[in-house]
């Protein structure tokens, strides 16, 4: 079974899988939202492949660079278990 759109295809819009996750996580979870406040609306899709769609359609379109820092600190927390001292 092919799924469209292909991780590939997707990959040369958000340039890696993490970033890729997160934006159509968000963008999944909005179209959820707005769809939830109108008793009007129906989802013909879901709302995740509805937000891969906005992706490769370029409607949304994600910052590279951002929490980058963020995310490297994260990693290097998680190996000396400071992250878990934090929480």
């Amino acid at each position: 079974m092919m799924l469209y759109p292909s991780m590939s295809d997707l990959l040369k819009k958000v340039h890696n899988r993490y970033s890729l996750v997160n934006v159509a996580a968000k963008r999944a979870r909005d179209i959820a939202a707005a769809a939830e406040e109108d008793p009007d609306a129906h989802l013909d899709e879901k709302p995740v492949s509805l937000a891969l769609d906005d992706i490769m359609n370029d409607r949304i379109v994600p910052v590279e660079g951002r929490h980058t820092d963020d995310i490297e600190e994260t990693e290097a927390d998680l190996e000396s278990g400071e992250a878990e001292e934090r929480e």
